[in-house]
């Protein structure tokens, strides 16, 4: 007879495989994103003493709604540069970089740093030159792969980007 802790394994091993499964059709489906959009916002939470407020942007595949990527840009309290975290869904290559670049600019490379049940997380420090051109910019393009090392491409509109992050300060 099986005992209860295989039973469970077993279990959480189908529901891992099944949220992996998901990860690549949402992946697969990115060539299906809603270019328009909705500006970026500012979303904030607090303690009650502390409010803590952080410029977002979500990209939503329009035809199933899945979420695809989250950008959250804020400004941490010891510091004066700001931080970007892209959140993307599970079924990535992690051992390519994921890039970053503003229209036709320079490209910046990040390794996903780490991955939940919740998503794969990139974060970076945002330099003068590539907050100035996310400031300027039209489009936030990100490349990376999927786990069949198949190119994602995903493009990001930076409109309201500027006030949202003054806002966010």
């Amino acid at each position: 007879m099986e005992s209860n802790a295989n039973r469970r394994c077993r279990r959480l091993a189908n529901i891992g495989a099944a949220v992996l499964v998901a990860s690549f059709g949402v992946l697969s489906a990115v060539h299906a994103q809603d270019a328009a959009s909705a500006a970026w916002r500012v979303e904030c939470t607090g303690d009650g003493k502390v409010l803590e407020c952080r410029a977002l942007q979500q990209v939503v595949n329009r035809d199933d709604k899945h979420l695809l990527a989250q950008l959250t840009v804020r400004l941490p309290p010891d510091s004066k540069t700001p931080v970007m975290m892209l959140q993307l869904p599970l079924g990535l290559n992690l051992s390519e970089p994921v890039q970053f670049k503003v229209d036709n600019g320079t490209v910046e490379k990040q390794q996903v740093q780490t991955c939940t049940t919740t998503g794969c997380f990139v974060g970076m420090q945002l330099n003068d030159k590539f907050l100035a051109s996310m400031r300027s910019g039209a489009v936030l393009k990100i490349a990376l792969q999927d786990s069949n090392k198949q190119p994602i491409a995903l493009d990001v509109p930076l409109l309201g980007f500027s006030l949202a992050l003054d806002r966010a300060k």
